[in-house]
């Protein structure tokens, strides 16, 4: 590792003042030491050898008291410039690193984990601080002090200046030795952090999946082998790092040792005088302290240093070549695709294979074709995220590889299949584009998008506040807000990607009418599974699947009539055949489930950017007895923690001993007495110079080992309570939130093991050692001594913590709103850019960091004044026992021999407290982390515990009774007095509206909610009463939205049955039709897919969430829309397998599309958390109501049954 690696000059400019700044406090604080060094000793020599009192010493020891102060301004001066630098650096390399990661574009962060580079982006930056603060100062003290100490050494004493300079450039060099080796070792480290961070935020955001296949609290497991290995990693690195500081304490403490004793011998042969003897032995200390301590900082600068290269990796990178040519006018400008190709790495067959088309200025062109034909690449192909293998894309005849990128896509509205909603209020989500656009403009966006009935119905309208990923609406009502975001733009290029998935009937037509609006007058490349969108396109253009022809397809479409306007949603409204209850006339109330709980999910309140630095979160863990709580959590480590305050206690005694009998050697050698009189003085100054250095890399050692073993089963715990109130239980935090709890937070608990309890307990123990000795030599002088550790080991850390005490309680709060802030704008990178608010969301995390650091600033000032101040106490107090000390000797009170121990030993006690007043500081930031660590622990559960009965062996007969449920913060009920009864193999399927409370049924038979009123048994036992997850041992559920997890296919289908083989495997992706597709891949099973599934098209990883639903083999098996995002041919053909494969198995199908459904025993109709009609699908289809409604309109939008076949469209269509 370098000592100043020359790329954060180069990113963070903040360094270059701050270097300069320390070389020239250095030299400041050298002649400070010096002068110090010359003060003590005239005073010890007049006291002593010429018998001069304090009237005569009046002028040394005001200068003593005067130099005391001159080094409590340069104390003050380094920490200040020191944190404060920290705090614009860290800022400048943050923002730097994200410009540059958003700068990479959409396809570079797919292939990256949000939550490794979130860690880098927060984290691994913060890791910085230890760097600026502690390693960088010293270093620039390492350069400057001994340098000046060995000038003034060499002047009055070349003997113990040639033991200096031999002995001096060993400790680089050992430094230097270990560092090569620290530094893999800490890169190895911070490697295992950053699985740790990423494994935890896919862990997070996948646990309703887990809880499903009940894997979650196996991931318990998981967590505790990762933490586990990063404690083992970080001990063998700490081994090494602290192997460092040990050289160094060894070396110095020794060279100490030896000139001392080497003075003492001269003194006793005459060779030497007593006081450039008694300067020599102050000074030689201060020559060495400055390496001891670059030393001892190392392994916090190795962990930022090793953060910073994954940083300067990415800031490296360079991204895409773009061209500057302002893009044409997208309004009289054909787009022009050209032979184009995509390939993506790993794959053998194309994402795209070779497609030709055009599409004139205003013509709608629809793209349609199996599920993984290429159809979202090529819109990615158009939007400049995607790379062409071979063609091109051409807007006006010009490459989009030669234009402005920025320029191009800001003419261009995208909805994409899985649009990413923003934590904020919905209105907020819908001016994505157009910021400033009004609250009417905002209502009539919501109107076209048919998605003002349901936002009307919110508690707070459009400014109710959603979750991160849109967390509060189901999946309809996310695509219908990412479609009024498209209606608010208005720019003249729409590229929707199946802008009415998700929906039903009724609201896809109102949607399909609001599209036509929409696409009057525009270029529209409209990407097509459902074929209620086929008449607005002037052609279609048909891509082959992944295993059809290879050949090019050509853009010739199809022209035909049209199929005329689609029948009005209000056409579509359900019968009275049973009254739908809604008191409100709006959509059913929706759930407060994370993404990934379904379309019924409704909003939330989560906690906004600013109500975090109130504390708003998780739970409300109370302050008192955080701090008790953490201390009972290392319980089982007290003997660890004990031992680490002994050996803490040790190590500084020795380093006050070693100060003390090597004045009072030197004083006595001077008398010249014979030398055996001295060897057990000079015995007891070697023993100590050793006993430093083992007791201090020793505690060092114990204590980080046990603080390590605390963090990791408090990581557990987290984990284990997200657990439980995943999925209801995290509506109202953000992912970023919760990934800087589990890291940041938790490993900022181990600065109160570190950095208070044990430097306070040695504290005490070396204080009352000190002024027992002191007292016992001179009563007066321990006294002074006594009151001079008092200031300085309470006052000043009152006093410094008084200053810290608001910006160390906001710290952590801002740093989970800025973690917040960076997973937002990472995961939402394509929207942002197309919409142009990426400026605006980089300026949010501006802000944000800039509220971190403004913190910090203050922070600075507090930990300034603590250094300057114990500086200040340190040396008033040596002046005022020199003073005692003094007077003593002229009195005849103790013999002159004790005086330079008297003098000398506060010197070094002080050590023991200097650190307090920071101390202070880490306890008040401690308390606030563990406060939010704690709010998760003690969250209530949103769900009411199990366990009274004990689970029933079989899930038969399954009855609901009047089953009616709630979500959180509602005013009306999703699900009203509903009635289900499932018997081995039956099929029942359940159709209705967007936000009938279809999923929610859904979620009462997983026990993700608890029923309000009614039953629910399992073969005559209360569910409510059985654990969870020995219900969904018996109830499974492949959801619409299942989390795909970043791993490889074979992974997320064993999540379902870990010792699955690969025949099963196969049979199960043959069952949801995906077989062939993963046959084709070269890696097959071991194909990873990316975070969520990234490196899938939205159909392959719904059929894999099925594939692997159908491995579980669950007793009953609820299916929320499982073709969804498939082509209809697909979708259909499914459907009937589907069918067929669960025959005799219990099923309960929720979906939009009625085909198929004449092989269900019965069919559910729901609206507005109703059922309205239920019989079997012939039944239902005879008689008037919701149903056949629903049927005559999905007969009359299918047309053709294959949509990817020639559909004759509007009359005299051109070609």
């Amino acid at each position: 590792m370098k000592p100043i690696d020359p790329r954060l000059l180069r990113y963070a400019r903040a360094t270059r003042f701050f270097l300069a700044a320390s070389v020239a406090l250095g030299l400041a604080g050298a002649g400070l030491v010096i002068a110090q060094a010359m003060l003590i000793a005239e005073i010890v020599v007049g006291a002593f050898q010429r018998n001069e009192g304090t009237g005569a010493l009046t002028a040394p020891l005001i200068s003593l008291a005067l130099v005391a102060g001159g080094r409590a301004a340069v104390s003050w001066l380094t920490e200040l410039a020191a944190h404060r630098a920290s705090a614009a650096v860290k800022s400048e390399l943050r923002l730097r690193l994200l410009e540059r990661a958003v700068r990479l574009g959409p396809g570079w962060l797919d292939s990256q984990r949000t939550g490794e580079l979130t860690t880098l982006a927060t984290r691994g930056i913060d890791a910085l601080d230890d760097y600026f603060a502690r390693y960088l100062p010293q270093l620039g003290l390492a350069v400057v002090v001994p340098a000046a100490v060995l000038a003034r050494i060499v002047t009055a004493d070349w003997v113990s200046a040639v033991v200096i300079v031999v002995t001096l450039p060993l400790i680089p060099l050992f430094m230097v030795l270990i560092g090569w080796a620290t530094q893999s070792r800490m890169d190895r480290q911070w490697r295992l952090l950053s699985r740790l961070s990423g494994h935890f935020l896919d862990v997070v955001a996948g646990l309703p999946t887990l809880k499903v296949f009940g894997r979650a609290k196996a991931q318990a497991a998981a967590i505790r082998s990762i933490t586990a290995d990063y404690r083992r990693a970080t001990l063998k690195t700490l081994r090494l790092a602290f192997l460092s500081s040990f050289a160094l304490e060894l070396l110095s403490t020794l060279s100490v040792a030896l000139v001392a004793v080497g003075i003492g011998m001269r003194l006793v042969h005459g060779e030497l005088d007593l006081y450039t003897g008694l300067m020599v032995l102050v000074l030689a200390p201060e020559a060495y302290l400055p390496l001891r301590q670059v030393g001892a900082q190392y392994h916090a600068a190795a962990e930022g240093l090793a953060a910073a290269d994954e940083a300067f990796a990415v800031l490296e990178r360079v991204p895409a070549a773009t061209g500057g040519v302002p893009a044409p006018d997208a309004r009289d400008a054909a787009l022009t695709v050209d032979g184009l190709a995509v390939r993506h790495p790993g794959r053998a067959a194309p994402s795209l294979a070779p497609v030709s088309f055009e599409v004139r200025p205003g013509e709608t062109v629809a793209i349609t074709g199996p599920s993984g034909a290429g159809k979202t690449t090529l819109l990615n192909a158009v939007l400049g995220f995607a790379e062409p293998s071979e063609g091109r894309v051409l807007a006006g005849g010009h490459d989009l590889v030669s234009l402005d990128p920025e320029s191009w896509r800001r003419q261009i509205v995208w909805v994409p299949q899985r649009p990413y909603l923003f934590a904020g209020t919905i209105a907020d989500n819908v001016r994505l584009a157009r910021p400033d656009a009004d609250d009417a403009a905002v209502r009539d966006a919501l109107r076209q998008a048919d998605a003002l009935g349901f936002v009307d119905a919110l508690p707070e309208g459009a400014g109710t506040r959603l979750g991160e990923m849109g967390a509060g609406l189901s999946a309809g009502q996310r695509q219908r807000i990412a479609l009024a975001r498209a209606f608010l733009a208005d720019r003249p290029v729409l590229l929707l990607d199946e802008p009415t998935a998700n929906l039903d009937g009724a609201t896809e037509a109102a949607v399909v009418d609001a599209v036509r609006r929409l696409a009057e007058g525009r270029t529209v490349l409209l990407v097509v599974h459902r074929p209620a969108l086929l008449p607005l396109a002037d052609r279609v253009i048909p891509l082959p699947g992944a295993a059809g022809p290879s050949g090019p397809a050509t853009g010739c479409g199809h022209p035909g009539v049209g199929a005329g306007r689609a029948e009005p949603a209000d056409s579509a409204r359900p019968a009275e055949a049973l009254p739908a209850r809604r008191a409100d006339g709006g959509a059913a109330a929706v759930s407060g489930a994370v993404p990934s709980a379904g379309p019924d999910a409704g909003p939330v309140r989560p906690a906004a950017d600013g109500e975090y630095e109130a504390g708003a979160g998780v739970g409300a863990a109370g302050a008192p007895g955080v701090l008790a709580r953490v201390r009972a959590a290392a319980r089982g480590g007290r003997g660890r923690f004990g031992l680490a305050l002994l050996l803490g206690s040790l190590a500084l005694i020795s380093a006050v001993g070693l100060m003390a009998v090597s004045g009072w050697l030197i004083s006595r050698a001077s008398q010249q007495p014979p030398v055996l009189y001295l060897m057990v003085a000079v015995t007891a100054t070697r023993a100590f110079g050793i006993g430093r250095a083992v007791f201090r890399y020793a505690e060092r050692l114990v204590s980080h080992d046990a603080v390590l073993r605390v963090l990791a089963e408090l990581r557990v715990a987290v984990y284990r309570r997200l657990e439980r109130l995943a999925p209801a239980g995290l509506k109202e935090t953000r992912r970023g939130d919760l990934l800087s709890r589990l890291v940041a937070d938790v490993d900022a608990v181990q600065d109160y093991f570190l950095r208070w309890l044990l430097p306070v307990g040695a504290a005490l123990v070396v204080s009352a050692a000190s002024v027992g000795f002191t007292a016992w030599v001179l009563p007066e002088a321990g006294a002074v001594l006594a009151v001079g550790l008092l200031v300085a080991g309470a006052g000043v850390p009152a006093v410094s913590g008084a200053f810290a005490r608001r910006a160390e309680r906001r710290l952590s709060p801002a740093r989970g709103a800025l973690s917040a802030q960076v997973v937002d704008l990472l995961a939402g990178t394509a929207e942002l850019t197309v919409a142009g608010a990426l400026p605006r969301r980089l300026d949010a995390v501006r802000r944000a960091d800039g509220v971190l650091t403004r913190i910090a600033r203050r922070g600075a000032a507090a930990t300034g004044a603590g250094a300057g101040l114990s500086a200040l106490v340190c040396g008033l107090t040596v002046a005022v026992a020199a003073w005692a000390g003094v007077g003593a000797v002229a009195d005849g009170r103790i013999h002159g021999v004790w005086l330079a121990a008297v003098v000398l030993t506060p010197l070094a006690a002080f050590e023991a407290v200097a650190g307090l007043p920071l101390a202070v500081q880490h306890r008040q930031r401690v308390r606030r982390a563990a406060e939010r660590v704690y709010e998760v622990i003690d969250a209530p559960l949103p769900v009411r515990d199990g366990g009274a009965e004990e689970p029933p062996r079989s899930a038969f007969p399954l009855v609901v009774r009047g089953l009616s449920a709630r979500h959180a913060g509602q005013r009306t009920r999703a699900l009203d007095g509903f009635d289900l009864e499932l018997h081995p193999g039956r099929r029942v399927a359940v159709v209705g509206p967007s936000g009938s409370g279809k999923t929610t049924l859904a979620q009462v038979l997983l026990r993700f909610l608890d029923a309000e009123d009614g039953t629910y048994t399992l073969a005559g036992r209360d569910a409510t009463a059985v654990d969870g997850d020995a219900v969904r041992r018996l109830v499974g559920l492949c959801a619409q939205d299942a989390h795909i997890f970043d791993s490889s296919l074979r992974e997320n289908l064993r999540l379902a049955r870990p010792g699955a083989s690969d025949d099963e495997l196969r049979t199960a992706l043959a069952a949801a039709r995906l077989l062939e597709w993963v046959d084709g891949l070269p890696d097959g099973l071991d194909t990873h897919v990316g975070e969520l599934g990234a490196r899938l098209s939205g159909g392959q990883r719904q059929r894999l969430a099925l594939a692997r639903a159908l491995l579980a083999d669950f007793p009953v098996l609820v299916l929320d829309e499982p073709a969804e995002h498939l082509d209809l041919p697909t979708a259909d053909a499914l459907t009937a397998d589907l069918l067929t494969a669960t025959r005799g198995r219990t099923t309960v199908l929720i979906t939009h599309r009625l085909a198929g459904l004449e092989a269900v025993d019965e069919v559910i109709v729901l609206d507005g958390g109703r059922a309205v009609q239920r019989g079997t699908y012939g039944e239902l289809a005879a008689v008037d109501g919701p149903f056949r409604r629903m049927l005559e309109r999905e007969a009359a939008e299918a047309g053709p049954r294959h949509v990817d076949a020639a559909l004759p469209l509007r009359s005299g269509a051109p070609v």
